[in-house]
């Protein structure tokens, strides 16, 4: 059943949920980790304003740390294959340096396989998009069983289901939950904690969101029992969609998620497989994915790298799938080597169902700067499992494919509310700091700090004419080099002749905006909402306010006329124009930028 020989959520007892209680990081190692963090600003100061080539030097070490990632995880394979096989540190003891080693498994005749259970939610979701996703789970090594949540039950949402039961026609069901268990959970805590107020009890928040988690787990089972689905039973259900009124990605996620604990209880399953509606797996994503994480008890969850299957539907996504190559893949592999990934991707996570009961209430019940947060769910679970001592991989050289929105408003409007939810992580939850590596607070100063200093400089130089910072021209087309010739040798995704042709001016494409957003995301982190519509095609033609677009992409506008400011009054400098034709210059380059923005965000919707 499970590895570590522990149920998962249950204690000693058996007496459920209510006395479950996760990893504890010694107070020693959370005061060796406050020492590290205190140590990497220096070092970071050092790596940038200390070297002639900061930006080269930065790639030189992110493209070190992700080539460890990528021995460690290889490592941890290693370790859950021999285990699985029988194989123990016993058998390698009196083994030189050279010759300690995991014996060729490949070789053998068998292999270790793990089996989970996959959750996919979605809310209105392109039919033909969520039959391949759905399709391409026939295929995968590792799903046993599947679960799919549907954040929606009206007329319009029974496109998906018929998706569902078209893709899944035999060993299936479906089930219209009466109530979205977050409500539920929240009302069974707020009830629990006036209990202890009556009772003049010490108010335990943890008791009383494992009360709430127990209220839950115990309906979800008496709704399984309700519908006598069979699962676990030879002919019984092995596909399984729920639909619920509509909320919010996370609302239908927090019930798929009960759920899952409980189906995976009865079939003995210890891992669980989240994803999109708009993800397709391969083959092997899932088994190579929580592979990295079987053979340690303490890793609580790990996540794949992404590509683009839509990579070939619009300049846009074009220049996203080079991205998606060219920087993503470096960028989460910064931490990750110490087991400290601070975002688990949603299109592509897996978890230990361990570690999932405790988290699950607060993760649903967060609240940032007065407000409930819905819209950062993949990057607050990474944050909770963090704060309890439990690892969290980037499984870098395994793919799963997702989709990329196909116009520049969309894809500005996605990037803004993934900054956003990443400010919310890094800069509102210090304590992660304390109870994990220091190569977490290195990777968040130098995402935080250093597109913020950028656009300041850019700001300050476009009103004053003042350099607070001195670009290289030399220091950046090395970067570019380095990074381009790497991950041409090692990046898992191999793009094609034509998909090379993107990779340079998608480096414009991200990094020109890429102030901006950080910017933007910063002052306006309290925003909700998804930004992006869904992709059915009622959903796709709503068209919104000019004031929300706006809103959402009048930053981008303002920052191309400050850019295009910025290069009329260097080339103005440049060729010693007075001073009265300079700024006619700097006005007509604003006015020219802040055009051509318009024209490719709010006046293209």
């Amino acid at each position: 059943m499970f590895l570590d020989d522990k149920p998962f959520g249950r204690d000693a007892d058996h007496r459920g949920y209510a006395g479950f209680r996760g990893r504890c990081v010694p107070i020693s190692r959370q005061i060796i980790n406050v020492i590290g963090c205190a140590l990497a600003i220096p070092l970071y100061y050092l790596t940038t304003a200390h070297s002639r080539y900061p930006v080269t030097l930065d790639i030189v070490i992110t493209i070190a740390l992700t080539e460890f990632n990528r021995y460690v995880i290889e490592g941890r394979r290693s370790a859950f294959h021999g285990r699985y096989l029988g194989f123990s540190e016993h058998d390698f003891e009196g083994s030189t340096e050279k010759e300690h080693h995991i014996p060729d498994i490949e070789k053998r005749p068998t292999s270790a396989k793990l089996k989970c259970l996959a959750a996919v939610v979605g809310w209105r979701e392109d039919p033909a998009l969520y039959a391949r996703a759905l399709e391409s789970y026939k295929t995968s090594k590792a799903c046993v069983f599947l679960l799919a949540g549907i954040d929606g039950d009206e007329e319009e949402d029974q496109d998906m289901v018929k998706v569902f039961k078209k893709t899944y026609p035999e060993r299936s069901a479906v089930i219209q939950i009466p109530e979205p268990f977050g409500p539920i959970a929240e009302r069974v805590r707020s009830q629990a904690l006036a209990q202890m107020r009556r009772q003049d009890e010490p108010l335990d928040g943890a008791e009383a969101d494992a009360i709430a988690m127990q209220y839950c787990v115990e309906l979800a089972k008496s709704i399984l029992v309700q519908h006598n689905l069979g699962i676990g039973a030879p002919g019984g259900v092995r596909h399984l969609c729920l639909k619920q009124r509509h909320m919010h990605k996370k609302g239908i996620m927090f019930t798929a998620y009960i759920f899952s604990l409980v189906i995976a209880d009865i079939l003995g399953v210890e891992f669980l497989w989240s994803s999109d509606s708009d993800t397709i797996v391969f083959p092997d994503s899932l088994e190579r994915t929580i592979n990295t994480i079987a053979h340690d008890p303490n890793a609580g969850g790990a996540s794949s790298g992404l590509v683009i299957h839509n990579s070939q539907e619009t300049t846009i996504t074009k220049l996203a799938s080079a991205v998606y190559w060219g920087e993503l893949y470096l960028t989460r592999s910064t931490p990750a080597c110490t087991g400290t990934s601070d975002c688990q991707s949603g299109p592509s996570t897996a978890f230990r169902l361990a570690a999932l009961p405790e988290i699950l209430v607060p993760w649903y019940l967060q609240k940032a700067l007065g407000k409930r947060m819905i819209v950062n769910e993949d990057r607050h679970l990474t944050t909770n499992l963090l704060l309890r001592g439990w690892k969290v991989i980037f499984a870098s050289d395994v793919l799963t494919a997702t989709d990329t929105p196909t116009t520049m408003a969309r894809w500005l409007k996605q990037q803004v509310r993934w900054a956003r939810a990443t400010h919310i992580e890094s800069l509102l939850h210090p304590r992660v700091y304390a109870t994990s590596h220091p190569l977490l607070f290195y990777g968040m100063a130098k995402r935080e700090f250093g597109p913020a200093i950028g656009a300041i400089a850019i700001i300050w130089y476009f009103f004053t004419s003042q350099q607070l910072i001195v670009f290289s021209a030399s220091d950046l087309l090395f970067r570019v080099l380095v990074g381009f010739v790497y991950n041409f040798l090692r990046n898992p995704d191999r793009l094609t002749g034509k998909g090379l042709l993107w990779v340079a001016p998608s480096i414009l494409f991200y990094y020109v905006p890429l102030p901006a957003v950080h910017l933007w995301s910063m002052l306006t982190m309290g925003a909700d909402g998804w930004g992006t519509t869904m992709r059915a095609s009622g959903e796709r033609a709503r068209k919104e306010s000019l004031r929300k677009a706006w809103f959402e992409t009048g930053f981008f506008v303002a920052w191309m006329g400050i850019l295009g400011g910025v290069a009329a009054k260097a080339l103005g400098i440049y060729f010693c124009m007075v001073w009265h034709e300079r700024m006619a210059a700097t006005l007509v380059g604003t006015m020219v930028g802040a055009f051509l923005a318009w024209n490719i965000t709010i006046g293209a919707s």
